[in-house]
């Protein structure tokens, strides 16, 4: 079986156009071309549209707290009466966050327009995924957008807390590391060559031990400014390059997952935000094969949203969802199980919300025991580290003393 190719960048345009009444609009959209730009704009009711590609846009990332935050306070507005577009002025007043002040703003121009919301959101992709749109064309559709809003926030405050719960787990390891390595690299940077200046002034052979840092020291003196170079123009390449950051996640994101406890810990994670967003999704009325788009997206992890697509393919040319699932390899047997038992009952919704609460618990407890069982390792590691280049330096002291 051959391997899917990589999805191909998208390009970031700014357009102008007119609606229907002849009111003027403008905004960002993402798309491979300016051909399909136009088109997409067209089934929007946009006319008149001048297009404009934007080289280097400027990062305006908004948080997926911030947006969470957004969500709640948007659905308590709607659940309390406010009509929508006053809900938006609102909430454009209200939120703390400058970069999503700019994107409702944009939306409640786009719905005063006469856009229907979910249709202004999908103007906005790099904010707003595919779980938040479909959820809200499905309330639309239904007329239920208050209620729709309410499992949106939800399914998207459970998704945040994963991620923190995640991020908790790998924060003290990271930060003890990269301290002691900026310790250990300011050691073997400018303590070790005053050692060896003095070394060479003994005449005597030394011990293997002091010659492998000494040997290190060199080394990283030498090659430093290239690295540092190298970790730059890297950082560059992931901020500008789109096509570069995506085939770079997909094998950091694989490569993770390899790992004997941080891989487990990352996919139970994943897992569980996926089958928390596919509930959400197939309870708001969508229909399967159309609710493992968004289900990718809201993954935030290449390995799995490559493996949803799949998945998406396979349902969509008739296979059973459980059935695709077990062939992927990717899926715990308890959910796959939990997926079989809701086709079978058509309560797939249902199960598969106990099924990310189970995994969410069970995340709970891997978090907890990785973190007792790190702190005593990282202490060992680093203290065996550090020890080791103490005693290398001072072991030719020691024996010249033993000499005298």
């Amino acid at each position: 079986m051959t391997k899917p190719s990589p999805p191909r960048p998208e390009r970031v345009f700014q357009w102008q156009g007119r609606d229907d009444q002849g009111q003027p609009g403008q905004g960002q959209m993402q798309a491979h071309n300016a051909g399909l730009a136009h088109a997409k704009l067209r089934r929007l009711g946009w006319q008149g549209v001048r297009l404009q590609r934007v080289w280097l846009p400027p990062s305006k990332r908004v948080s997926p707290r911030d947006l969470s935050l957004m969500t709640r306070q948007l659905t308590a507005l709607l659940r309390a009466g406010v009509p929508l577009l006053q809900a938006l002025q609102m909430l454009s007043r209200s939120l703390s966050s400058p970069a999503l002040v700019q994107v409702v703003q944009a939306v409640q121009n786009e719905v005063a327009a006469g856009m229907a919301l979910h249709a202004a959101l999908a103007l906005h992709p790099q904010h707003f995924t595919g779980l938040f749109i479909s959820m809200v064309q499905a309330g639309e559709a239904a007329g239920i957008l208050d209620t729709m809003m309410e499992r949106l926030a939800q399914t998207l405050e459970k998704n945040e807390v994963l991620r923190a719960k995640v991020r908790s787990a790998l924060m003290y390891p990271l930060a003890v590391m990269g301290v002691a390595s900026a310790v250990v690299v300011l050691i073997l940077v400018f303590v070790v060559p005053v050692f060896e200046e003095v070394f060479q002034s003994f005449g005597a052979q030394l011990p293997w031990a002091t010659q492998a840092v000494v040997a290190l020291s060199e080394g990283l003196s030498a090659s430093g400014p290239w690295v540092a170079a190298c970790l730059l123009l890297l950082v560059l390449l992931w901020q500008r390059f789109e096509g570069f950051r995506a085939g770079l996640q997909v094998r950091r994101d694989r490569w993770l997952l390899q790992w004997p406890l941080l891989g487990s810990l990352i996919g139970t994670a994943v897992v569980a935000r996926w089958a928390q967003t596919l509930s959400a999704l197939l309870a708001a009325g969508v229909p399967l094969a159309e609710a493992l788009g968004p289900t990718a997206q809201a993954c935030d992890h290449a390995v799995y949203a490559r493996t949803t697509l799949r998945l998406q393919r396979l349902v969509a040319q008739g296979s059973r969802l459980s059935e695709a699932m077990a062939q992927s390899g990717r899926f715990p047997a308890m959910l796959v199980q939990l997926c079989a038992t809701g086709e079978e009952t058509g309560s797939l919704d249902v199960l598969l919300m106990r099924a990310g609460g189970l995994m969410e618990t069970e995340l709970e407890d891997r978090v907890n025991g990785l973190s007792s069982l790190l702190e005593p390792l990282l202490i060992v590691v680093l203290g065996g580290l550090i020890g080791g280049i103490l005693v290398a330096m001072y072991l030719p002291i020691f024996r010249l003393g033993q000499v005298f």
